[in-house]
């Protein structure tokens, strides 16, 4: 992917003792947009399937801006300002109807400023904790619309601890044989008016660590992550673990699993309704307060470049709930998918691709393809089909063309 890279010196006239550095700003961006075909049917319940509906749909378009600037010493300073846009309708509603928390606004993605050096980096902003997969599976993420690895990040009752956070503070290592990390810490909601200190209000903050490793054609990703007091109620914590692997077999090529564990202890009513995750578990009769809810995720990522046609192919399944004593409890909880698609490559930043993604609920299960208000339900945060639509099965056709520069 080319760069336009832009030199500008600093204003020598106003701060002589900057005019010796200079900076470099970098601007970047993608649009990726199309035509899909969406539908979910076969809810348990009668009356509340989705019937098929096409939608113009923009799916990650976004604009950034990266600026270095050398401080001497080995130090340097950099700003990475990402906004999410959606090209289809000019503003924050994504192609579903449903607000999208990553567009709209400047720096609705990821988001920092930093400073580096031979020890690495520290990082202040809105950044990704729990969001990325790394370049174990990459194909949800920048290559077509959307697919089942978007599982991994959420679209379950069952909530991932977090994604794309806001207000974090991260340290990250710089590579040693292979090897690097990142320890990220965010006081969540206690910045917020909402939370006062005062009855059984407990401080709202989130940790994560990520480690990565690349040797050869070997791929490594482990995170770990935790919410602590979700909605300032104490005890009730969001964590996970997720570890993956890939092996890069050719150029472009590669085979990748990932399983994680989610975890959400001591549901409440009080203080987390509304909350991703709470409110579906409990809405749905699969817990009660007090439970302590667990699931895992497996992945199993293909992707393929044949000349400069690119074939990808995910499957993904879930466990059942367990941990939960609600009306439904765990049993019927299971949701499995898959993703097959095919992108051709008009140039190195432009392709033209078709992707076909499945999911198959059981009939207590609400799994959805959910991120950047990708689905089309109207679902409460961004966990899945509504309550009501449980058992229903997602189903997407599209047709797209994604332009990076």
């Amino acid at each position: 992917m080319q760069k336009k890279l832009l030199a500008l010196a600093v204003a020598g006239a106003l701060a002589p003792a900057a005019a010796m550095a200079q900076s470099t700003v970098e601007i970047y961006g993608r649009a990726n947009l199309g035509i899909d075909n969406w539908r979910a049917s076969g809810a348990t319940l009668s009356g509340n399937d989705f019937k098929s509906r096409n939608r113009i749909y923009d799916s990650g378009s976004r604009l950034g801006f990266r600026v270095n600037e050398a401080l001497g010493g080995g130090l340097r300073a950099f700003v990475v300002m990402e906004t999410g846009v959606n090209v289809d309708s000019g503003n924050n509603t994504a192609q579903s109807g449903l607000a999208n928390g990553s567009t709209g606004f400047w720096a609705s993605r990821d988001s920092y400023l930093g400073i580096g050096g031979g020890w690495g980096d520290v990082r202040w902003g809105r950044q990704s904790i729990w969001w990325s997969n790394g370049v174990i599976a990459q194909t949800g993420a920048n290559y077509i619309n959307t697919a089942v690895d978007g599982l991994t990040t959420g679209g379950l009752a069952i909530a991932v601890p977090v994604t794309r956070q806001s207000n974090v503070m991260s340290y990250n290592s710089p590579t040693f044989g292979g090897f690097n990390a990142s320890l990220s810490y965010s006081p969540g909601g206690t910045e917020g008016a909402g939370y006062t200190g005062q009855g059984a209000q407990e401080k709202d903050t989130v940790w994560g660590l990520t480690g990565r490793y690349t040797s050869g054609a070997l791929r490594a990703q482990v995170d770990w992550a935790k919410r602590k007091n979700v909605g300032f109620v104490s005890g009730q914590d969001y964590s996970g673990l997720k570890f993956g692997v890939g092996f890069a077999y050719a150029a472009g090529s590669q085979i990748s699993v990932i399983h994680e564990r989610l975890e959400n202890k001591n549901l409440q009513t009080a203080g987390g309704t509304g909350t991703p995750g709470i409110s579906q578990l409990l809405t749905v009769g699969a817990a009660v307060a007090g439970d302590t809810a667990k699931q895992k995720v497996n992945l199993i990522n293909w992707e393929h470049m044949l000349g400069q046609t690119q074939l990808l192919a995910q499957y993904a399944w879930t466990s059942k709930l367990t941990g939960v004593n609600g009306a439904l409890g765990g049993s019927d909880s299971r949701t499995r998918g898959f993703t097959v698609a095919a992108k051709y490559f008009l140039s190195k930043r432009t392709g033209a691709y078709v992707s076909f993604t499945a999911l198959k609920n059981e009939d207590n299960a609400i799994g959805d393809l959910t991120g950047g208000g990708y689905s089309t339900t109207g679902a409460s945060g961004s966990q899945g089909l509504p309550a009501a639509s449980r058992g229903a099965d997602p189903r997407i056709m599209a047709v797209g063309v994604m332009h990076n520069f």
